[in-house]
Order: C-alpha cells, then sequence, then structure tokens
C-alpha cells in the first residue's frame, strides 16, 4: 500500500539481496536440538502437529527457559520445545480429536515446564486455548479432523480458474488461528512442510513471506523500509504504542522489500525468512543494542543455523544502514497487541 508516510527503498533492497548471495548460506539440516524436534510421525500426524503450532506463532517475547543442564532458550524456542514434550509423551495429542475434549488445566499444564497449570511457562494462555479449540471444531466439521484433508482439497494457494476451487488462502482464514490479512502464520506452517518435503502448492509463485516482529525490525534497521514520518518514526524508536493503521503500513513495506529482496538474490522466500529471522533475534535483537560492530558470540541463533563461522559482528553489517546511522540502528518493530506474530 503506498503512503507518504513509508516506502520501500529497492535500491537498498537490491543491496542486502547482494549480501545474502555473498554469505553463500546453507540451512543446516541438524542444528536444532533433539528435544526440540517432533518424533517419528505419520504424515498427517506431522501436518497436524504444525498446523496448530504454527497458529500459536504469537507473542513470544520476553519468555525465556533454562534447563537444569544450564542450556538456555528464549522466545519461539520455549514454545516449540513444550510442544515436542507434549507430542513425546502422546503422539496424538495434536489431533483435533484431542484438542476438542481437552480441558483448560489439560493445556495449561501441557505448556508448563514443572506441569503444573497454574504457572504455564506461555503467556496469553486463555486465547492460545481459544484458538486451538476453535481450530479443532473447525476440522472435524469440514476436514474429517486432519488438516491434511485441508490441502488435499485446496492444492493452490490462489484461487485455480481451471477448476473453479478457492485457493488454500481463502478457506485458511475461516481458522481465528490463520485471520491474518498478510498470512504469516500460514506461511510458517506451509514452510515447516515445504522443507520437509511434504506438501507444496501448485502454485509456489503465490507464496509471501511470513512477516513478524523479527523480520519487520531488520528491515526497518536494514533501510530497505523508509519511514518518511518523523512523529511514526519515532514513535517506533521510544516503542510507543502504534496504532493498527500504523503497523499495517509498516508491515506492508516489509512485506513488498522482502519480495524485492527475492527477486534480487534469486533465493527462496523462505530461506531470506530464515535469514531475517535468525539476524533479527540474534545479532539485531529488540531488547539490546545491535552487534553491528562487535559480539561477545552469546546467545547465538546464526552460527549454528547456517554453519556459519562469525568474525564477532552482525554478518549483514556491511550492507546495512542501521550499521553507520543512529537514525536506522534506533528503529524498533511496531509495539502492538496481536495475534498475527
Amino acid at each position: 500500500m503506498a503512503s507518504p508516510a513509508i516506502s520501500v527503498n529497492v535500491e537498498q533492497a537490491r543491496r542486502m539481496a547482494e549480501r545474502f548471495v555473498q554469505l553463500g548460506w546453507q540451512r543446516q539440516d541438524n542444528a536444532r536440538p533433539a528435544r526440540e524436534e517432533p518424533p517419528a510421525a505419520s504424515t498427517d500426524h506431522l501436518i497436524d502437529y504444525f498446523f496448530y503450532t504454527s497458529m500459536l506463532l504469537f507473542d513470544f517475547k520476553n519468555m525465556e527457559h533454562t534447563y537444569p543442564d544450564g542450556t538456555y532458550i528464549k522466545g519461539t524456542d520455549v514454545f516449540i520445545a513444550l510442544c515436542q514434550r507434549a507430542m513425546h509423551r502422546n503422539p496424538d495429542w495434536f489431533t483435533a480429536q484431542n484438542f476438542a475434549a481437552l480441558s483448560d488445566e489439560d493445556y495449561l499444564r501441557a505448556f508448563s515446564f514443572s506441569d503444573d497449570p497454574s504457572k504455564p511457562d506461555v503467556i496469553r494462555m486463555p486465547e492460545r486455548i481459544a484458538v486451538l479449540r476453535d481450530a479443532a471444531k473447525l476440522l472435524l466439521g469440514r476436514y474429517g479432523g486432519k488438516a491434511s484433508g485441508m490441502l488435499a482439497e485446496h492444492p493452490t494457494l490462489r484461487h485455480d480458474p481451471t477448476t473453479g476451487k478457492p485457493g488454500l488462502l481463502d478457506v485458511i482464514r475461516d481458522f481465528r488461528g490463520f485471520d491474518d490479512p498478510l498470512y504469516k502464520k500460514v506461511f510458517v506452517f506451509l514452510k515447516s512442510l515445504d522443507i520437509r518435503d511434504i506438501w507444496k502448492p501448485a502454485d509456489p509463485e503465490n507464496v509471501m513471506m511470513p512477516v513478524d516482529y523479527h523480520v519487520i525490525r531488520m528491515a526497518l534497521r536494514n533501510g530497505v523500509v523508509t519511514v518518511h514520518d518523523e512523529v511514526l518514526a519515532q514513535k517506533l524508536r521510544e516503542a510507543a504504542p502504534a496504532t493498527l493503521e500504523e503497523e499495517q503500513l509498516v508491515r506492508e513495506a516489509t512485506l513488498e522489500a522482502c519480495h524485492q529482496m527475492v527477486k534480487f538474490s534469486g533465493l527462496t522466500t523462505y530461506f531470506i525468512d530464515d535469514i531475517y529471522w535468525l539476524v533479527g533475534r540474534s545479532c539485531c535483537h529488540y531488547n539490546r543494542p545491535p552487534r553491528c560492530g562487535a559480539c561477545d558470540f552469546s546467545d547465538c541463533s546464526v552460527q549454528p543455523a547456517m554453519g556459519y563461522t562469525c568474525p564477532g559482528k552482525c554478518p549483514l553489517a556491511t550492507h546495512c544502514l542501521g550499521a553507520t546511522d543512529e537514525a536506522y540502528k534506533t528503529l524498533l518493530e511496531p509495539a502492538i497487541v496481536t495475534q498475527y506474530y
């Protein structure tokens, strides 16, 4: 959406794409700890697992956990570790039949490392429980209780003019957990299936970047998105509450900038998402100063995920505007409470 307040810097998107290609990264399949991987399961069970976990991917800021062996995890990793634990304990946990039958206490206990329903380690649990129950009800009513049934019925993302069938994006927003107009969690779900060769859309040209707060922050600080409205820019720097309209403008510009980087780099949308998300939660985190020129290597997701030997500074600093300009470096994602990301 064009706006005098914000725009995409196409030339900077080209420069960032150039850096992505220079790095020559490849995602390491064995990077995630064993406790964070789902157990061996049927394809239908894995599709259900990623379907349900993806719709809960919102607002993990400031969540953290330390295991007895001293291993520290944060944010999304806390949530994923609990989901893996639940599936290891009960391979049928992530099914519509199970979610339709669970009590609130059952849900709360599953998302507590101590198994204490009064002390869940995931925030906003009432909303998450409502999302899971809604999804279970819809799957049972429309697709025999299986997300794989929905994928089989809608093999394209957009409306298929040859068959007249609606695309997956036309129907999946009926689920409360996937009602984001920019489809962030939908494409996290589909990305999980794609990288495991479980399911790919018949129209891959319609794949979209799953834009969350790490991706937005990276786009603003890298300079591929330019904020022209200084009032809005200052609001972002101060993490002052943003309006829905402001958040939408920033997020739509970020989505377009990411698609420009896909075009210029020749890399896949999902791989650029990997780069931005990993660097955003490691080198350019919201809760500490950016590691543009110096890093102590602590709490790094980039090196193990990409097999990267870091020289001690952000790998994107050579091309990032925020590495040398405080006006970009100090920008943050819009401060807003949402279920979209």
